[in-house]
C-alpha cells in the first residue's frame, strides 16, 4: 500500500538510531494513535488506499508526506515508552511528570516555553507527560533535526539527553512488551 514506504522509513530511522530490538507493529484504524500501554501504532485506514486518500482530501485535510512521518515518529514514541515501560520509572516521572495525571483534551499551553520540544503544532508536548515524551522521542528520532544545537540552553535539553541515553541503553535490549493489542481495527469500524 502507499503506507509501506513510510513504515519502512520509520523502521530505518529507528535502526539508524541503533534501536535494533524495537519494532512496533502498525495497524489500520480510524485515526492516528497508540492505545495507552500498548506498543503498537494505529494509522488512519484511508492512508492505505490511493482512492480513499483522494476522498479524504476532498472531504477533509489529507496528511502530507512530512506530516505522516511526524505522526509516525510521535506514535512510535508512545510505543517505545510502553514497550520498555519507561513511564513506570522514577527518572521518567521526574523528567516528564506523573503518567497517571488526568488527560485533558483542552489544555492551556505556555506558548514558547523552552521546557518542551516543538514537534507538532499547538505545543502538543505540554498536553500530558506521555505526549511530552512522545514529542521528545519524535524530535530525537527525526533525521537531521539538529536537536543538540536547536535546543541548546533549553530546559527540554535534559529530556532529549535522557532520550539519547536511554535509547543507547535499550537499543539492543528486548522490550518488556514486544507485542501490543490494537484498539479499533478496520474490521470493527462500522461507520462509512
Amino acid at each position: 500500500s502507499p503506507l509501506q514506504k513510510y513504515v519502512e522509513r520509520l523502521y530505518a530511522e529507528m535502526e539508524q538510531k541503533k534501536l535494533l530490538k524495537f519494532h512496533p507493529n502498525c495497524y489500520l484504524t480510524d485515526e492516528w494513535g497508540c492505545p495507552s500501554g500498548e506498543p503498537v501504532i494505529g494509522i488512519p485506514f484511508y492512508l492505505a488506499s490511493t482512492e480513499l486518500s483522494r476522498l479524504e482530501e476532498e472531504m477533509n485535510d489529507l496528511e502530507s508526506s512530512r506530516e505522516v512521518m511526524m505522526f509516525l515518529r510521535h506514535e512510535a514514541g508512545h510505543a517505545f515508552n510502553y514497550a520498555y515501560r519507561l513511564h513506570r520509572t522514577p527518572e521518567w516521572k521526574q523528567l516528564f511528570g506523573p503518567f497517571r495525571r488526568p488527560y485533558r483534551e483542552n489544555y492551556r499551553p505556555v506558548p514558547f516555553s523552552k521546557n518542551y520540544v516543538r514537534h507538532m503544532a499547538g505545543w502538543y508536548a505540554q498536553k500530558h507527560p506521555d505526549e511530552d515524551f512522545a514529542e521528545t522521542f519524535a524530535v530525537w528520532l527525526t533525521p537531521r533535526s539538529g536537536w543538540r544545537k536547536k535546543y541548546r540552553g533549553w530546559g527540554a535539553m535534559e529530556k532529549l539527553r535522557y532520550m539519547d541515553r536511554i535509547a543507547r541503553e535499550l537499543g539492543n535490549v528486548d522490550p518488556a512488551r514486544k507485542r501490543g493489542t490494537p484498539d479499533i481495527t478496520v474490521v470493527s469500524i462500522s461507520s462509512t
